[in-house]
């Protein structure tokens, strides 16, 4: 018998065609882009239209998480980036800790065991960045807004993936925990910082755009690879390194470049965006979710009462006259929580021997769901109530952003 054998471009091709279908129609249909790609995921994984898609944590990591929150750091306006990074770094660090303590004590109470709590409210804590980026680009934020919203997505991520390989630590130690959370984020920003700066001063004398984009690209790999070789968060190294590189493009690179890399950074998150949301989709069993529906509940209503202990507190206790932030702001960065491809990546990384996995796992992508598609499309009409919707400064690129 003869064996059919497959292309890789026929699926590569349906990919891109979809892509571009749903973000067409999503434009129309005045849907955020990412709901749409999540629906038409949970549609095509429940009618089995797709084969079984096996992806490990590490490949969603390097391949679409990473390159994603590089295309953020290097986009944040720096000027508002300056003015409220105390709050910022607030809602990243100690902001994502209380979150993932509230989560976890809130999934004790549904009685799950209490490694598989850690790990849950660990996952669950960090607002995903492809998600706001796509939400604050997608709803035309105020750019003061998006900056903060951008800010401390693109970095509490790094955190919540410290604190999941602290709680898959076994058995835990609390000091020897505190001291690798440190280095991890101490290490990660150093070498992300040195690697960026130093790929942006290099490309000081070059006048090819291409070549200048392509250190962008250079810049973000080596950034996570400096920092995995001394034990480091890569995460936070590219992140670190996103902001430097973009630091010192204004005055090293040539106008070309600097619109080059702004043009191959933009295809390259339309792609990674388009394959993340789509992953998700697919990738979460609607009958394992109304299984644990339940649980699920509990979960998000944790998720967001911590969100809303974090907001508030931070904004009410960093605020002031150089960094103002409006109660329908925050009103708006409660809601604006979204989680995502992050949180999936770490599902695919639970211990497969954790108790309860099934449950931790159902926690996890039931909140992600909810923050994706029913946060997503409430977002808009709590932005109309508070007074929010409207056309926003145009986005910021790296030459500009000072």
């Amino acid at each position: 018998m003869m064996r059919l054998v497959v292309s890789p471009l026929y699926p590569a091709l349906g990919f891109l065609a979809t892509a571009a279908l749903v973000s067409a129609v999503a434009a129309r249909a005045r849907l955020p882009y990412t709901v749409a790609l999540v629906v038409v995921g949970l549609a095509a994984g429940t009618a089995h239209l797709v084969p079984r898609i096996s992806l490990g944590p590490d490949v969603i990591v390097t391949v679409l998480i990473l390159p994603l929150l590089f295309e953020g750091a290097i986009r944040i306006p720096r000027r508002h980036l300056r003015t409220y990074a105390p709050l910022i770094l607030a809602l990243a660090v100690p902001g994502t800790i209380v979150s993932a303590a509230v989560i976890a004590g809130a999934a004790l109470l549904a009685h799950l065991p209490w490694r598989g709590a850690l790990l849950l409210g660990a996952v669950c804590a960090a607002t995903d960045p492809a998600g706001v980026i796509a939400l604050v680009r997608d709803a035309a934020l105020n750019e003061r807004l998006g900056t903060v919203l951008e800010g401390e997505a693109v970095a509490n991520d790094a955190v919540a993936i410290v604190l999941f390989t602290l709680a898959v630590a076994s058995p835990p130690n609390f000091g020897h925990a505190a001291a690798a959370f440190v280095w991890l984020l101490a290490g990660g920003a150093a070498a992300g910082f040195v690697i960026g700066t130093g790929v942006a001063y290099v490309l000081g004398g070059i006048t090819d755009p291409v070549v200048e984009a392509i250190g962008s690209l250079v810049a973000a790999a080596a950034a996570y690879i400096a920092a995995d070789a001394v034990h480091a968060s890569g995460v936070i190294a590219v992140v670190a390194a996103g902001l430097a590189f973009a630091a010192v493009a204004g005055r090293s690179l040539t106008p070309a470049g600097v619109e080059t890399v702004r043009v191959v950074w933009d295809v390259i998150a339309f792609l990674a965006n388009s394959a993340l949301f789509l992953l998700v989709g697919l990738v979460v069993p609607l009958p394992l979710l109304a299984r644990y529906a339940g649980l699920i509940a509990v979960v998000v209503l944790a998720a967001l009462a911590s969100r809303a202990l974090s907001v508030y507190g931070f904004t009410t206790l960093l605020a002031r006259p150089r960094a103002p932030f409006p109660m329908a702001w925050r009103h708006v960065m409660v809601w604006g929580g979204l989680r995502g491809g992050v949180a999936v990546a770490l599902v695919l990384a639970l211990p497969p021997m954790l108790a309860q996995r099934e449950a931790v796992a159902a926690g996890i992508l039931g909140t992600v769901v909810w923050t994706l598609v029913g946060q997503g499309l409430l977002i808009r009409p709590i932005m109309q109530l508070a007074g929010l919707e409207r056309l926003a400064p145009s986005r910021t690129v790296p030459s500009e952003a000072h």
